[in-house]
């Protein structure tokens, strides 16, 4: 049995020794991708000088004195809609524009007076306040400067990325390959059908949904092949169909522990898998395993089959076996103050407890642990948008202890 740290070590290795290949998706599909050549602004945005509103375009020195008392008149010697190109005429001396929000500042105009600020009079318009050289127009590269810097190698890609990138006419972004999960869970007494009345003895399978659920948002393309009861012979067929299906991780829950039905082991092993470890001083989770297949074959987690396992299975090792693959640095832990709870544990185990993090006034997160922390027990999950992590080398943890923690979901 081995500590985390070099667990996580040894799925790192593995991971990067099987990189993801790049691929060009289209805008709309980059949510959940991982960005694989960094984006710079092949444009500027605001990509030419325009106005923030209605109004009329026109120098700011030609309303220098304009006054309710003294107002100055100018003669409107055009219109400028959006859409339309600049006019090629600066308005001399005594004139202006006419212009639409959105539409292209005339030549030797700066700033837009709104037409509520001013009087039209037929082809006159009537100023009684002077205006900024600025205001009302929107710059050049006021959002975005061309050739700017707005994806770096590694962002994880989500729905905010598309409203910038298709402004700049990004139609498509270099992504690292989204990795392809396969699951399959174990157990005579897990029943998939949640409709279905349970027998004695049964349980439903609540990993399942959770998982196949929870990979898409962690970045991965997951499929799911099902529940086999504890049939060696079943389980070698799923195994086989595993493989055969293109994944590069194959996932399980169930049938990793001592048990007399807990042969996955000797399966992988029959199959010429190489067990790179098999449990881990960590609760909840000690009988995961971790193997992998040769001549390029995928990668294989073996989850335990309690549910709660199989959820901090899938955050702290399927997530970083992911991450490594996708060539992104491990992930770092965030820091709070355990306002609430407390935990005790063997000091040679790392605990991953459900919590809830809360923002402060200040910088520092508080942490709360929750009750019922047992593997079998799901409840916490109700409430819980972190994990807290209790270190090795520590017996318990108190309230006022600096701890570290993960959100549920990666950020």
């Amino acid at each position: 049995m081995i500590c985390y740290e070099e667990a996580v070590a040894i799925i790192r290795s593995c991971g990067e020794g099987r990189r993801l290949e790049t691929e060009s998706v289209a805008l709309e599909a980059i949510a959940g991708g991982t960005c694989a050549q960094a984006v710079t602004a092949p444009m500027a945005n605001q990509p030419f000088d325009n106005s923030a509103m209605d109004g009329y375009a026109l120098h700011s020195a030609a309303l220098e004195g304009a006054t309710p008392e003294t107002p100055v008149i100018l003669d409107v010697i055009g219109r400028v809609v959006a859409g339309e190109r600049t006019p090629e005429q600066s308005p001399l001396v005594g004139q202006c524009y006419e212009i639409m929000t959105g539409a292209p500042m005339p030549p030797n105009c700066d700033c837009v007076v709104p037409v509520e600020n001013a009087e039209l009079q037929g082809d006159k318009v009537v100023f009684f306040e002077g205006a900024e050289s600025g205001r009302n127009v929107r710059l050049t590269g006021a959002d975005f400067a061309a050739d700017e810097l707005i994806l770096n190698t590694g962002t994880r890609l989500d729905l905010r990325h598309i409203l910038p990138l298709a402004t700049l006419g990004v139609s498509q972004v270099k992504v690292v390959r989204k990795p392809r999960v396969a699951v399959l869970s174990t157990g005579l007494e897990v029943i998939d059908d949640l409709d279905q009345p349970l027998q004695s003895g049964q349980i439903y399978n609540a990993s399942a949904p959770y998982i196949r659920q929870m990979l898409p948002a962690l970045g991965a393309e997951a499929s799911f092949f099902g529940t086999v009861a504890d049939e060696v012979s079943v389980f070698r067929d799923k195994l086989d169909e595993m493989m055969a299906s293109g994944a590069d991780i194959l996932v399980t829950t169930g049938a990793v522990s001592a048990g007399v039905c807990d042969f996955i082991r000797r399966e992988l092993e029959a199959k010429g898998a190489q067990i790179m470890f098999h449990k881990v001083k960590m609760r909840p989770g000690k009988p995961i395993l971790f193997a992998k297949f040769p001549n390029g074959g995928p990668l294989f987690v073996g989850l335990p089959g309690n549910p709660v396992a199989s959820a901090a299975g899938l955050r702290f090792f399927v997530y970083p076996l992911m991450r490594a693959m996708q060539g992104l640095p491990p992930e770092q832990p965030k820091h709070g103050v355990l306002k609430r709870g407390s935990n005790n544990k063997k000091a040679e185990f790392r605990m991953f407890l459900r919590a809830v993090s809360r923002h402060t006034d200040n910088t520092t997160r508080e942490i709360e642990i929750l009750p019922k922390q047992q593997s079998f027990m799901v409840s916490a999950f109700m409430a819980a948008n972190a994990w807290a992590v209790a270190t090795e080398g520590v017996a318990d943890i108190r309230e006022g202890d600096l701890v570290d923690f993960y959100p549920f979901l990666p950020e």
